[in-house]
């Protein structure tokens, strides 16, 4: 359901089915034959739970880097070896080396937004071996008297996003009485790859790993 030789944005608040969705699209890559590749930034691979989700995880290759360069180089290889699925999970989890060396308050300005704007162009000149590209990331609240939305490493990826998808959640699915699961709403915000952008559709999403 996602193009390759693609960038796809995948955004939302927390717990809306961000790393879900993502899961799902690495199952329907394995099961066409794919190899599937997971960059794991906030350390929440999970076996039991990747394994409720469709995916085996044995078959996927797997990366936990330390900081965001280690992150950008091994997905620039990754791409040259043409995996057919390579997940970042997630932008907000990225930290450049010269802040993670640095004492807790160093805290310079949009350290995130500056490596990933300048890690995006090398990336995209590795797109045309085939890869998929999935970028999750999380949307936050800005401080000040007005509370907009933002995503961790600046605006950069929206504007080189080939496809843009914005989950939230619907109302709760339940089962005698117990909320077993909830819907998403997945509307498509920005579209390069043709159809209509601002379309959405509702995929019911179910704690056990389920989706219909």
């Amino acid at each position: 359901g996602i193009p390759r030789k693609k960038l796809t944005l995948i955004t939302g608040a927390t717990n809306v089915g961000k790393t879900f969705l993502a899961l799902r699209l690495a199952s329907n890559a394995q099961k066409n034959g794919g190899v599937v590749a997971w960059i794991d930034t906030e350390l929440s691979w999970d076996r039991e739970w990747v394994s409720k989700c469709g995916l085996d995880p044995s078959s996927v290759l797997v990366s936990q880097p330390t900081t965001g360069e280690d992150a950008f180089n091994i997905a620039r290889e990754l791409m040259r070896n043409s995996v057919d699925l390579l997940v970042l999970d997630s932008v907000a989890g990225l930290v450049p080396t010269a802040v993670q060396e640095e004492d807790f308050s160093y805290n310079p300005i949009a350290f995130q937004a500056r490596m990933v704007n300048q890690a995006l162009p090398k990336l995209f000149s590795n797109l045309h071996y085939g890869s998929a590209l999935v970028f999750v990331n999380q949307v936050r609240s800005s401080m000040g008297p007005v509370s907009l939305p933002n995503m961790p490493g600046g605006v950069a990826q929206e504007f080189f996003a080939h496809f843009l998808l914005e989950l939230r959640r619907s109302s709760w699915i339940e089962e005698k009485k117990q909320k077993i699961g909830f819907d998403i709403e997945v509307r498509v915000r920005k579209s390069k790859v043709g159809g209509l952008p601002y379309q959405s559709c509702i995929v019911p999403f179910k704690m056990e790993g389920g989706i219909d």
